[in-house]
């Protein structure tokens, strides 16, 4: 496979809002016709979308890892519960 045949790399999330940015400053500044405009903001709510799914996807991984680190720490025994535990079943 060539460079020109392969598919184009996702786009990161700093390279699609910046690129936001730019819509945004574009459509700020004015002077544009209304043709211009309405294509600039049609490619500016598809780049706020994408930027929203990178953002809502990487918020979803990080609460998993999160749930994942929280079990692990619970499956650990904690060593002073443990050393507590046996002396409570000498006592008995």
């Amino acid at each position: 496979m060539t460079e020109s045949t392969k598919k184009p790399a996702a786009k990161s999330f700093e390279s699609s809002f910046s690129e936001l940015e730019e819509v945004v400053r574009k459509l700020e500044t004015g002077g544009l016709s209304l043709d211009e405009a309405t294509k600039l903001f049609e490619n500016g709510m598809k780049l706020a979308t994408k930027c929203n799914e990178i953002l809502s996807s990487s918020e979803l991984k990080i609460t998993r890892l999160q749930a994942n680190f929280a079990e692990q720490m619970n499956l650990v025994p904690d060593s002073d519960n443990v050393a507590e535990d046996e002396f409570d079943d000498e006592d008995a």
